[in-house]
C-alpha cells in the first residue's frame, strides 16, 4: 500500500467520523499526517479529540493487522449549519 494510499484512508475515515459526532455535514479545516513506517494492509482507528459547538477535532491511527503503528493522523472539522 503506498503512502499516499493509506492518507487517503486517514482522511475518508476522518472526515465520515467527524459528520457522524457532528450529527451533520463537516468540512475539514486542517489536517496533519506524520507517516512512521510502511504496511501492505491494515485499519484505521478515529477517535474525537475535542468538539465545540463549531469545530470537531479528531485523531486517527493506522495499524497494521499485527497492531503495529503505520501511521497518525489529526484533523480539524468545522461543523456546517
Amino acid at each position: 500500500m503506498t503512502d499516499s494510499a493509506i492518507a487517503a484512508r486517514l482522511i475518508n475515515a476522518l472526515e465520515a467520523a467527524a459528520d457522524r459526532e457532528a450529527g451533520a455535514k463537516t468540512a475539514l479545516v486542517s489536517v496533519n499526517i506524520e507517516m512512521l513506517t510502511r504496511a501492505d494492509a491494515g485499519s484505521v482507528e478515529v477517535r474525537v479529540a475535542r468538539k465545540t459547538r463549531t469545530l470537531v477535532f479528531m485523531s486517527a491511527e493506522f495499524n497494521t493487522d499485527g497492531g503495529a503503528k503505520v501511521a497518525n493522523a489529526s484533523s480539524v472539522h468545522k461543523v456546517l449549519s
